[in-house]
């Protein structure tokens, strides 16, 4: 067996955490930095740095992630602890639907812009969002083909009569 190279992805990640993602990276990071952003950042740093002596073991190369500072913003990683999401959208109805019900006594929808980025993004998120402030009257989407073709959604197949 021959060493082909030392990786430091879960401390590379730790050198640029996004602060939204303070809790959720803690658990890549030893015990006694938890809780501490800055020097958890530090420790990351001063393992890379370590790393670096791999050269010592004859390698080339070391493979690493970069960090996140923008991340949060793009791709949802690292994975989500148990009942974030259900937590979210129950916080999201909860701040929604008295806004609804002003809607609803104006005699006015409300339709949703199913966008990357929002809550609500597809189809299935609606439907989350919709059962969790029990199928309200006036939650709707506002179809709009384009962002559901920039997402390879069927654009075709979403639209529903309720």
């Amino acid at each position: 067996m021959k060493i082909t190279e030392l990786s430091t992805h879960l401390q590379g990640q730790l050198v640029a955490v996004h602060p939204a993602y303070d809790t959720l990276f803690d658990g890549f990071a030893a015990p006694h930095v938890r809780g501490h952003p800055a020097v958890r950042t530090e420790w990351a740093v001063a393992q890379l740095k370590l790393a670096a002596a791999s050269k010592w073991l004859g390698l080339e190369t070391h493979v690493t992630f970069s960090g996140a500072l923008a991340w949060p913003y793009i791709y949802p990683w690292p994975q989500r602890p148990a009942g974030l999401v259900e937590a979210a959208f129950e916080e999201l109805a909860q701040r929604w639907r008295p806004i609804l019900d002003d809607f609803d006594r104006a005699g006015v929808d409300v339709c949703y812009e199913l966008h990357p980025g929002e809550d609500l993004h597809d189809g299935v998120t609606f439907e989350r969002f919709l059962a969790a402030v029990d199928d309200h009257p006036r939650v709707n989407i506002l179809f709009d083909p384009s962002h559901f073709m920039l997402q390879q959604l069927d654009y075709l197949g979403s639209v529903f009569i309720r």
